[in-house]
């Protein structure tokens, strides 16, 4: 099948790897923003970095450590949110970070990249032009009989208020800015899509000039990882994790997309070149 070649393929790969003397994943602690996760013979145990606080996933359920309902609710949060990612992740739905948008005939775009990159403010100018919202800041991917599936993760679509000059309706929200967001971003009510068959994924850069170069399987497996790293944890669903990102970049196309402030207005125009 696709995915067993390809899983194929991937474990070749980490033998060649490991035959080079480069440190095992297994060997490196684990942590994203501020929460860190290491794994032993019970699960994974997520510690949050600022906070003495601790949340345990022992044999598929969430469970309370030392210090976790004296954490503040960011730190509570931080760490509930990798654990519902690793509990997705058991049941083989994986998170991206990525917003996504479903096109007039029912595909799904998946806009991944770094913080910063404008993913929230290219879904916002999709959605502007009769696009459906399937998620903002991350994505679920499914390997499915059908093709691959991204999956709503319900995170608000937040875009930045200083767009206001070109999104007027945003200035009308400014009283929503929360007062720790360093962006400024205020959340757009949409209503969101479920799931969506994967068209396409595009992997954005902010540039000063615009352009679009389709990538290959292993860039696309690269980047995934980047904007997928829980498949870095080291627990029993970390190899079919790797698996099904090995598959979805053999199978689905995808893009880099470079970006100026000109797509704004020309986005759809863009994207439909690639149709």
């Amino acid at each position: 099948s696709r995915t067993d070649a390809f899983s194929r393929r991937i474990s070749q790969s980490l033998v060649g790897a490991a035959g080079a003397g480069i440190m095992s994943v297994a060997a490196r602690p684990w942590e994203w923003e501020d929460v860190r996760a290491e794994t032993d013979e019970n699960g994974v145990h997520l510690t949050h970095v600022a906070e003495p606080a601790e949340l345990l996933l022992r044999n598929g359920r969430l469970v309370k450590g030392a210090g976790y309902d004296a954490a503040s609710p960011v730190a509570r949060r931080s760490l509930a949110r990798v654990g519902a990612i690793l509990r997705l992740r058991a049941r083989g739905r994986y998170l991206v970070h990525a917003a996504a948008v479903v096109d007039p005939k029912g595909g799904a775009w998946v806009l991944a990249g770094d913080s910063g990159s404008g993913k929230s403010t290219l879904a916002w100018v999709l959605v502007r032009q009769g696009w459906s919202l399937l998620g903002d800041d991350g994505v679920l991917i499914e390997d499915a009989e059908g093709g691959v599936i991204a999956r709503a993760w319900r995170d608000p679509l937040r875009v930045s208020l200083g767009l206001a000059k070109q999104f007027p309706e945003l200035a009308g929200l400014a009283g929503r800015v929360s007062a720790r967001d360093p962006r400024a971003r205020v959340p757009v009510e949409r209503e969101v899509v479920r799931q969506a068959p994967v068209r396409t994924i595009l992997f954005l850069e902010r540039s000063e000039r615009d352009r679009v170069l389709r990538v290959g399987p292993a860039v696309t497996l690269a980047s995934l990882v980047r904007q997928s790293p829980w498949v870095l944890i080291d627990d029993e669903d970390a190899p079919h994790h790797l698996t099904v990102l090995a598959a979805v970049a053999d199978s689905v196309p995808a893009y880099h997309l470079a970006h100026t402030p000109s797509q704004l207005e020309e986005l759809p125009r863009t994207l439909a070149k690639l149709s």
